[in-house]
């Protein structure tokens, strides 16, 4: 770890004003949302590719109570609205 850089880190940002702190804050959600996305879009990808369908159709399809009760689907149907639900967070 290198403790002179988290200082020097430390006393910058102690050193911003609360509107500074603030987007910084903003920044750091938005990364972190990002990379939520980039593993939720893995997952989907990963059922797609193993159900040769793509997750908006798989989606109207399960809701519409036309693919059955599997277990990987409720899955595919849970990272597919984690998915939107995060994507509203960076609008």
């Amino acid at each position: 770890m290198n403790q002179k850089l988290i200082q020097s880190l430390v006393q910058i940002i102690l050193s911003l004003s609360d509107e500074e702190r603030q987007y910084l804050d903003h920044e750091i959600s938005k990364y972190s949302i990002s990379q939520e996305i980039a593993e939720i879009e893995q997952k989907l990808q990963e059922f797609e590719q193993k159900y040769h369908m793509k997750s908006e159709y798989f989606f109207q399809q399960f809701q519409a109570g036309q693919l059955g009760d599997s277990i990987e689907f409720f899955e595919w149907n849970t990272y597919y609205e984690m998915l939107s639900s995060a994507k509203i967070q960076t609008s």
